[in-house]
């Protein structure tokens, strides 16, 4: 049997794609072996397998397979070795020094007073050890979740990012719980990137006027530029300069490994040297300019981040009424809950979302449980809201640290928290002397690199439709707000998913048996569902239309087919009775059972010739002049599906 393309019909140009093995397209005349032979008895068994026994709720809840996916130490804790401690001691020693100094930055992106970065990086770490899947992602503060504290909570006491913390803490725990990691999977990559782009710009912008020294109460891109040209005489040249001075240093250290190996050096031992020297670039640009202060104070001409309250954070519930001095009146639960409405949404949604992106792309060749991280994600937040601490999640920078130092396990964490701890217990009398220049330098030199352009090219070459919701979410965040932004690209990417759903792909062909019998094959590629069953029974019927007629039946073939519903069935009964008064005929080829069942009880007595075979054979004897004639049968059963031609009228 053969075939040649007559019309190839899709929402989207497929060219590039290798075509099914089934068909190999060409131009238009190509000749194609073959239709799919798979020679089937077309006899299928529907015995019920036998049910396994009840072996008890609790037992079955607490088996070794569910116990290793909730609690990962399971499988790894066994096999933990010295040489793996040593590479966790090491690694963990190596994220805190990156941790203390970004915390106390992010603190000033979320609108909190530094201290509260610290307060959020410690519990994350040692909830990971238990709970995390991946042995790289270390949790606490991150800069998406921080811009979107300040988002909810500016101008309002440090309480309100507490309360967020929990709010997110008990979305997240129920999406862990009922298994919603997947919801994650329906936000596309172009809309990820034209967000995270967009938040990036925008935390840079938040941090001019520390970088400046000037001073004025307004946030957000638009409001912090329009701010900037309106106070710009106000700049404190001490500051600019020494923000000038620490994001070349940052800079150049950030690539000082790849400078070193361009000079030539190729010894090991030095380029390790260079590598923790880059990483500890932050730490040391901290450090610095605290001892330069410390030692100048008071004559120093510098912004100082002042006075924070010492030690370890008190263990407390998180608020549930909160007083706010700007409007001089105390707000319930439920008052705060209607205030911060979207931050519901929003701040669960996209912690989820960056949480898992880190989590495969650092899991190599390992499988992401999605649930299980994002039950991580809520337990690191439920805990750490009462050590007053704001929203937190998985850190892209100080995940890709800890995994380059070469962590082993999630159990680098420990030494990290205990980092952590020891510097509020010891060392928040220094952290007067903190230069808000060298934070604001520290966030922008972290930042400035999620801006990713170096999508677009690819998407221009690939598929230029994607630059749309890019460009869309992108714009919308960065002059609307984030809020908007993510709703954009979350709504931008359903109404893709649901285009392309509805329009799938019809491939037309014109076939001829051994004999030279010739006919019109039509293929379709997913499945039959409501939304594309206009467009696919459209297709269908101009097919038949333009290529076909009363002496060349129409093969439409459905081994593609995996999924029908209701709906969709009823567009195929229609089309096929309005196709069968205009005298076609329509034979269907290769449908699967459960797809059979579903049409078998739309057209039952509905006086459509419904014709089914299963294998190229029983094909050919249709196409040659197998009987339309009328079936005897008007009840079908299980036995009615092992037939390899049914013909249904009332």
């Amino acid at each position: 049997m053969r075939t040649t393309l007559i019309h190839s019909g899709s929402s989207a140009s497929l060219s590039s794609l290798a075509p099914p093995s089934s068909t190999q397209i060409g131009g238009y005349g190509d000749r194609i072996s073959g239709l799919p032979s798979i020679e089937q008895s077309g006899e299928y068994d529907f015995t019920p397998q036998p049910k396994e026994e009840n072996t008890g709720w609790l037992k079955h809840k607490f088996r070794k397979s569910n116990l290793e996916r909730v609690f990962p130490i399971l499988i790894w804790g066994p096999k933990y070795t010295r040489q793996k401690a040593m590479a966790d001691l090491i690694a963990g020693v190596t994220v805190g020094l990156t941790v203390l100094p970004q915390g106390l930055a992010y603190a000033t992106v979320a609108g909190l007073p530094p201290i509260y970065g610290l307060y959020s990086s410690f519990v994350g770490p040692f909830v990971y050890i238990l709970f995390g899947g991946t042995k790289a992602i270390t949790i606490g503060p991150t800069a998406i979740q921080s811009i979107l504290t300040n988002k909810y909570t500016f101008g309002k006491p440090p309480e309100y990012a507490v309360f967020l913390c929990a709010v997110t803490a008990v979305v997240t725990m129920i999406m862990g719980v009922f298994k919603m990691g997947f919801i994650a999977n329906y936000i596309s990559s172009p809309v990820i990137s034209g967000f995270t782009s967009s938040v990036a710009i925008t935390i840079v912008a938040t941090q001019i006027k520390a970088l400046l020294g000037i001073h004025f109460d307004r946030e957000g891109f638009l409001p912090t530029v329009l701010g900037l040209a309106d106070h710009i005489e106000e700049v404190k040249v001490p500051d600019a300069l020494l923000s000038l001075g620490c994001c070349i240093f940052l800079l150049i250290m950030k690539f000082l490994t790849k400078i070193t190996q361009t000079c030539g050096v190729t010894n090991k031992k030095f380029l390790k040297f260079f590598w923790f020297i880059s990483t500890s670039r932050s730490a040391i640009v901290i450090f610095a300019t605290t001892i330069y202060v410390g030692l100048n104070y008071p004559d120093q001409p510098f912004s100082i981040v002042g006075k924070i309250p010492p030690g370890i954070p008190a263990f407390k519930p998180p608020p549930v009424t909160i007083y706010d001095p700007a409007d001089n009146r105390t707000h319930n639960f439920l008052d705060i809950l209607q205030e911060e409405a979207s931050a519901l949404l929003v701040l669960p949604l996209l912690g989820v979302m960056g949480h898992i992106t880190i989590a495969k792309a650092f899991a190599g060749s390992s499988r992401v449980d999605s649930n299980t991280e994002v039950l991580c994600i809520g337990i690191s937040n439920a805990i750490s809201c009462f050590f007053s601490s704001y929203s937190i999640g998985g850190s892209f920078s100080r995940t890709t640290v800890n995994s380059f130092s070469g962590v082993e396990s999630p159990l680098g964490g420990l030494y990290t928290g205990i980092m952590v701890l020891l510097a509020l217990q010891f060392l928040t009398p220094y952290f007067f002397f903190i230069p808000k220049a060298s934070l604001a330098a520290v966030i922008t030199c972290s930042v400035i690199f999620m801006v990713d352009p170096w999508i677009i090219l690819p998407l221009w070459r690939s598929k230029r439709m994607d630059l749309v919701p890019f460009f869309l979410t992108f714009f919308v965040t960065l002059l609307l707000g984030l809020e908007f932004g993510i709703g954009i690209g979350l709504i931008s990417s359903t109404l893709y998913l649901l285009y392309y759903s509805a329009r799938p792909r019809v491939q037309i062909l014109q076939g001829e048996t051994s004999s030279g019998r010739g006919f019109c094959l039509i293929v379709l590629d997913r499945s039959l569902t409501f939304p594309s069953v206009d467009y696919s029974t459209y297709e269908i019927s101009k097919a038949s239309s333009r290529y076909a007629n009363q002496r060349t039946p129409i093969v439409i073939d459905c081994h593609h087919i995996q999924f029908a519903d209701f709906t969709a069935a009823e567009g195929i009964r229609d089309m096929v009775l309005r196709l069968n008064e205009n005298g076609y005929k329509i034979i269907f080829y290769k449908m699967k059972p459960s797809i059979l069942k579903i049409l078998i009880g739309v057209m039952h007595n509905s006086g459509a010739k419904f014709i089914h075979c299963e294998t190229e054979r029983k094909l050919e004897q249709l196409i040659e002049g197998y009987s339309f004639g009328k079936s005897t049968s008007t009840i079908f059963t299980e036995d009615d599906l092992k037939n390899e031609h049914i013909s249904m009228t009332t």
